[in-house]
């Protein structure tokens, strides 16, 4: 994918890091992966709505992980075994193979306990309610 027209103006240009980008698109490196997924993030209100592109993906290859206020999403594609490839015949092309996704968030002000996550149509949309301020305490001390 061509960023600009003209290539050589003083607009920040920089011809190694398009051959490093084209590289890595043509031969499936991490950016080629990473750009596969595209993910939105939204605030409703009360809660932050996630939404990431996973086609392609089942919904048991999703994982939702959150450790401490850190919720990792990844999502791993494998390869068909030896077996499942016989038995489905002999590739005449072959694009698709293995793929994985991770994306790590911070979730520090977001009630884990809460989570919600749906896939449908190749769309994660993870619902994240916001934690509620804490109340302030106030009580009388007694003089002694």
């Amino acid at each position: 994918m061509m960023t600009y027209l003209t290539p050589f103006e003083r607009t920040g240009y920089d011809l190694f890091r398009s051959m490093r980008d084209w590289e890595n698109e043509f031969f499936g490196g991490k950016s080629a992966a990473m750009s596969s997924c595209k993910t939105d993030i939204r605030d409703t209100g009360d809660s932050y709505v996630l939404e990431a592109e996973l086609p392609g993906f089942q919904k048991d290859e999703i994982k939702i992980g959150v450790e401490s206020d850190t919720l990792t999403l990844s999502a791993v594609h494998k390869e068909k075994t030896e077996e499942e490839k016989a038995k489905d015949g002999t590739y005449l092309r072959r694009e698709r193979s293995t793929s994985s996704y991770e994306q790590k968030l911070d979730i520090s002000n977001v009630d884990a306990s809460g989570l919600h996550a749906v896939y449908e149509n190749g769309v994660l949309t993870l619902t994240m309610p916001k934690k509620q301020p804490a109340k302030p305490v106030s009580r009388q001390l007694e003089i002694h």
